[in-house]
């Protein structure tokens, strides 16, 4: 085993191995050495939550000199056929650079990344990439690197998001939107940030709206609970009251730190009988100056396409809110 920082306690069972590289890295699967600047769908702990296979793989290129890690992928082996995803669980996975690489030592940490899951048996390679907002140059990237493996599109979605700087949110949004949030303020309304032991209170806000409108969500509300758990400090709850008195939560918000820059609008929804006042600009509001306080760079509302359709009327929405639109790939390579 490679010596220096120390490593996760990881099941005995899981498959590890060092690749060469060049002269000063090697790829290292399975070892978990602490890193700095990863998406939290990149996090080492993230992925022993998802992980159950012995041959899923979380790989980092590793500097040899100092165990600097300088780049992190993981892949889940799903189903029967061998098929390998990134990530299993998540809003995206994908490689994440954890201090600037050139495009060949990208590119080849990829291709041995690829050959490697080749050789343990892989059939099909599946990655949901991160909004090209996010990181534009590596998305594309990554990109031009999978199609020329042999990769195709299996999907494309239209993600929203805003660039978070000085202007005020009222500058950013339609009429519609600051009348709103006129009003709410006007009539006493109260938006902020709520503690996480708070979050069975916002979630059942969400959950009442999303069931009203038809849509399920992905996780419930112990799953968030290990969340905030296993990442303390990363996820943040927002609430807005009807009144100063905070008698009840009238909308409420769910937002994910993926990595120091951005945060990720997870879940977001108000009561059945806020139609009149419409919180949710309010709470938008509240949550991009949470942003611009704490150093965040990109505000991301989510994807607004379903299998690469447009739902229009979410799109308005956004638009309407100051976010806007970034492509959202996911690609099948087939080895």
């Amino acid at each position: 085993m490679p010596t220096g920082h120390p490593v996760i306690v990881i099941p005995a069972t899981r498959r590890q191995a060092v690749l060469a590289f060049d002269d000063g890295h090697e790829i290292r699967i399975n070892y978990f050495l602490p890193a700095q600047d990863n998406h939290i769908f990149n996090e080492a702990d993230f992925f022993k939550l998802h992980a159950s296979s012995a041959d899923d793989v979380y790989a980092q290129l590793v500097r040899v000199a100092d165990d600097k890690v300088c780049a992190t992928i993981a892949f889940y082996e799903t189903g029967e056929k061998k098929v390998f995803t990134s990530p299993k669980r998540g809003t995206f996975g994908g490689l994440g650079l954890n201090c600037p690489l050139d495009v060949h030592t990208v590119e080849h940490f990829l291709s041995k990344l690829i050959d490697y899951l080749k050789a343990i048996g892989a059939c099909e390679i599946d990655v949901k990439c991160a909004p090209f907002s996010h990181d534009l140059p590596l998305s594309s990237l990554v990109s031009n690197i999978l199609l020329r493996r042999g990769g195709a599109i299996a999907s494309h979605e239209l993600n929203h998001d805003m660039q978070v700087d000085a202007r005020p949110f009222l500058q950013r949004i339609d009429y519609g939107n600051a009348k709103r949030i006129r009003k709410c303020l006007r009539e006493g309304f109260v938006a902020e940030q709520i503690d996480p032991s708070a979050c069975e209170d916002a979630y059942r806000v969400i959950h009442d709206n999303r069931e009203r409108r038809g849509y399920p969500l992905s996780m419930t509300a112990e799953q968030i609970k290990t969340m905030v758990n296993t990442f303390p400090g990363r996820l943040h709850f927002f609430a807005v009251y009807p009144d100063p008195q905070k008698s009840r939560i009238v909308a409420a918000g769910i937002c994910i730190a993926v990595s120091r820059y951005i945060l990720y609008v997870f879940y977001w929804g108000d009561a059945a009988d806020m139609g009149p006042y419409s919180p949710i600009a309010l709470l938008a509001s509240h949550i991009y100056e949470f942003c611009q306080r704490e150093g965040f760079r990109l505000l991301d509302a989510g994807t607004s396409t379903l299998a690469g359709e447009l739902n229009h009327g979410l799109i308005k929405f956004k638009r309407n809110l100051g976010f806007s639109e970034s492509l959202k790939l996911s690609f099948v390579c087939q080895v």
